[in-house]
């Protein structure tokens, strides 16, 4: 069996492993959304962009381990005025896609998070079918699109959503 751990990135100590997070999202996205940009290109618009959101105080990186081996992270946020739930970012090397580690991950999290979360919201990229199929499989119903039309905009109840993983 293999030993799946979960850890909150430290938001001060990430330096090391954002070139790994960038290994995995960049593997993954050059799939369907290819930027035409050369690897290290991305990888400073990428750290440009992540390094600022990273310090927000209601924004959090949980890294994804199997056997002690750095294999994903999931991105996510918390609006208290609101009172939702923003999975934002979920990245997972190839080779353990559709292990359960996702949904190990996020019934180890609904432990964790506050008792007051109404809703459950994500942002998909149209063009990727499977992140949609998951989103929706979660409970998750798409509501519209994003301002500049890249990426679906789905929401659900997070009292269903939190019963499937308790």
């Amino acid at each position: 069996m293999n030993k799946i751990d979960f850890k909150y990135m430290d938001k001060y100590k990430f330096e090391e492993i954002l070139p790994q997070m960038f290994e995995i999202l960049y593997s993954n996205m050059s799939v369907f959304a290819p930027t035409n940009n050369s690897y290290e290109s991305d990888f400073q618009i990428w750290v440009s962009h992540i390094t600022s959101a990273l310090h927000e105080t209601n924004r959090e990186t949980i890294l994804l381990y199997i056997d002690f081996k750095f294999v994903g992270y999931f991105r996510y946020s918390l609006n208290s005025s609101t009172q939702s739930f923003l999975m934002e970012d979920i990245q997972i090397k190839s080779e353990f896609q559709g292990t359960g580690i996702f949904s190990s991950c996020l019934k180890w999290l609904v432990n964790q998070l506050p008792k007051n979360i109404l809703s459950v919201e994500a942002y998909v990229d149209k063009r990727n079918n499977r992140s949609r199929a998951i989103m929706e499989h979660l409970g998750l119903k798409c509501m519209g699109e994003n301002k500049n039309g890249i990426s679906l905009y789905l929401a659900g109840d997070y009292s269903d959503f939190y019963n499937k993983f308790c």
